[in-house]
């Protein structure tokens, strides 16, 4: 099992962090295109409206200055007091027209200015009109007005004129550019939209995983720390146990008078307590030193029904109550592996058979071929395994914890062994139980040399 800060878990914040930024960046990216597509769009819209707006001012001067034209003509030929006044107004609509090209400044306020110097003219000029109608000189008046007041509204009308197509072509061009904008944008829009959306979702993703990633490190921690402080507590009554026998019997033999027998009798309890020391320490260093790719294997080819009966001899003689019964293949082919480390796996699966059947019950080593790979069971009939449990036995410090198993010794290091062991040796071992109808273990092994082989290549700093 990886451990939770491991270079996988270590390279997540560095993902978290790029794909953060990437956000930060994928939604500012957006934000700058809807502004400026804004801002393009509204300034377009902007100068179309001011250039329709000239437009129209061009039109109504224009207009204006045709009408100042028609009531001063009308005056001459009929001098009315109601003519009079319509040419008084004319001609103060025609300045407030001009006036209103001023406002939009730059060329059209010179031209305004120019407007109204020669409307200024133009009101000297129909003053002598007015002043020879008054003498009753119609013919002088008339002559006046075509020779200088006509060519001046002539020039108003073609300055006006000129100004007005100008302003018509802008306007259109301005609209024209409005309109491939616009059409631009409704083709570029759901395109950079989409991609954004896209990219947000896939960044989006890589966070929540990351925060899934981070959560279930973090339950992992929490539960290596549990197991941890219950591995300990487990360790230190396993060591106690034996320590507390040594300390007791050594203690006995150093301050009371024994026989030579009551002594070899104590010497042997201190043995056997000193091994199962030795057994427990050399369990946990050599699942550190397989865990860390630091275990080196000596491979041979080997008899694996001869392991099997080899492993199981010991157990006839010390558990009578479990009878061990052997169903070997007798025509399976050698595979290559360690012949200690292997013996080592059914030894401990043997050893947990026979633990966790309490109330006895017989324990069955089987072996067969499936294709290239030898198949080795191990079942016994005692309490089962939990099926919740099925994945985690095989996890370092894990054991089942219940009012029946508390009473079983063990530290949990046995199973993890028999799974780093069948894995350096390019196998797979899984177990399949019915609470309270009993539990089989199954270990796969490859055949021959070249699965072995291949595996040692891949692992040269675990298998040698």
């Amino acid at each position: 099992m990886d451990a939770p800060g491991g270079p996988a878990v270590a390279g997540r914040p560095i993902r978290a962090r790029v794909a953060s930024l990437g956000l930060a960046g994928v939604v500012i990216c957006l934000a700058a295109f809807t502004i400026v597509a804004a801002y393009t769009t509204r300034a377009q819209v902007d100068r179309a409206q001011l250039l329709q707006a000239l437009r129209d001012t061009y039109q109504s001067v224009t207009s204006a200055v045709g009408e100042e034209e028609n009531a001063e003509l009308a005056f001459i030929v009929d001098p009315s007091n109601d003519h009079s006044i319509a040419l008084s107004a004319a001609n103060g609509v025609t300045i407030a027209k001009i006036n209103e090209l001023t406002a939009h400044g730059g060329s059209d306020a010179q031209l305004a200015r120019d407007m109204l110097a020669l409307h200024g003219r133009l009101l000297v000029s129909a003053a002598r009109e007015a002043a020879a109608i008054f003498d009753n000189n119609q013919a002088q008046a008339r002559q006046i007005h075509d020779e200088q007041s006509v060519p001046m509204f002539f020039e108003m009308e073609v300055r006006l004129t000129t100004a007005t197509d100008q302003g018509e072509a802008e306007a259109s061009a301005a609209f024209a550019s409005l309109r491939d904008t616009s059409q631009w944008m409704l083709t570029l829009a759901p395109v950079v939209f989409t991609i954004g959306f896209v990219l947000l979702l896939g960044l989006w993703r890589i966070l929540e995983g990351y925060q899934q990633a981070t959560s279930r490190t973090y339950k992992q921690i929490e539960q290596l720390s549990r197991l941890r402080a219950e591995f300990v507590s487990t360790v230190s009554h396993e060591f106690r146990t034996p320590l507390t026998g040594i300390q007791g019997f050594s203690e006995m033999m150093r301050d009371e008078e024994l026989s030579v027998a009551q002594m070899r009798e104590f010497a042997g309890d201190i043995n056997k307590d000193a091994l199962r020391l030795a057994r427990l320490i050399a369990d946990m260093l050599d699942l550190d030193r397989m865990e860390s790719g630091r275990m080196t294997f000596n491979l041979e080819p080997l008899d694996l029904n001869r392991i099997l009966a080899d492993a199981a001899a010991p157990f006839r003689l010390s558990a009578a109550d479990h009878p061990i019964e052997l169903h070997l293949d007798e025509s399976l082919p050698t595979i290559v592996g360690s012949s200690d480390r292997l013996t080592q796996v059914v030894t401990n699966l043997v050893s947990n058979a026979i633990k966790y059947s309490p109330s006895g019950g017989a324990v069955e080593l089987r072996t067969e071929r499936d294709e290239k790979m030898a198949v080795l069971t191990i079942r016994d009939h005692g309490m089962g395994i939990p099926t919740e449990m099925l994945e985690t036995i095989f996890d370092r410090y894990s054991r089942i914890e219940s009012k029946v198993t508390a009473t079983i010794q063990g530290t949990g290091l046995g199973l993890p062994i028999v799974r780093q062991i069948v894995q350096l040796h390019a196998g797979k071992v899984w177990a399949t139980s019915e609470p309270g109808q009993g539990s089989t273990f199954h270990v796969r092994l490859p055949l021959g040399v070249p699965a072995v082989g291949e595996h040692a290549a891949a692992l040269p700093s675990a298998v040698a």
